[in-house]
């Protein structure tokens, strides 16, 4: 959490100390990026990483903080694939870096650590996964608010032009009684259906949307 003070490692953990160095990293500093390849794992010792990915068309989401005494960067070592994230030191960060051949090695001899950071990354990506689907239904939800709004832009052009010609007719000097009723109920139906527009765009935004 911010403002937490680094913490000592866990008791499994600390058997990762021997087989690592510290890296120290300045704020905004990016620490990898998405499709780098997987040579280790971090350990936070103090501050805080962001770890975030694409969910959009050029469109990165934070997906979670890591803090001291906390890890990532695991599951591309243990699936030997490349970074699906990007880890960014948010303040001065100093973290354990462990290279995936001593990290491998050491899983090998300790099959009580191996068991424990096997159970931690399955409830980690448990909820990686949940936050990770959760921002690309919402960035995919903007997008098409988005795309939604420039449709409305457009068909508002239409009654807006009939609401101006009936305005002018109806205020011209040549303009009948009955001419006017029937321009006045013409500008009557436009702004209802420019309200039922904005209506469904409103909908459309509340949780739990209704398809316009």
């Amino acid at each position: 959490p911010a403002g937490q003070p680094a913490v000592a490692l866990s008791v499994d953990l600390r058997a990762l100390k021997p087989e690592g160095k510290i890296r120290v990293f300045s704020p905004g500093r990016v620490i990898f990026s998405a499709g780098d390849q997987g040579d280790g794992c971090y350990v936070v010792v103090s501050g805080r990483v962001r770890i975030s990915a694409v969910v959009g068309p050029n469109e990165s989401r934070l997906l979670a903080t890591i803090g001291p005494g906390d890890f990532f960067g695991e599951m591309a070592v243990v699936d030997d694939a490349p970074r699906s994230a990007t880890a960014e030191a948010e303040v001065c960060t100093k973290a354990l870096f462990v290279p995936r051949r001593k990290l491998l090695r050491l899983l090998e001899r300790r099959p009580r650590l191996a068991l424990n950071l096997i159970r931690e990354f399955s409830a980690r990506m448990r909820n990686l996964n949940q936050k990770y689907v959760a921002e690309i239904v919402e960035a995919e939800r903007l997008s098409a608010i988005g795309r939604f709004a420039t449709t409305i832009v457009h068909d508002f052009k239409a009654p807006l032009a009939i609401i101006g010609l009936a305005t002018d007719l109806a205020c011209s000097r040549g303009s009948r009684l009955a001419q006017r009723r029937q321009l006045r109920t013409m500008v009557s139906k436009q702004t209802a259906r420019m309200k039922t527009m904005l209506q469904e765009l409103i909908d459309f935004t509340r949780p739990g949307n209704q398809r316009p």
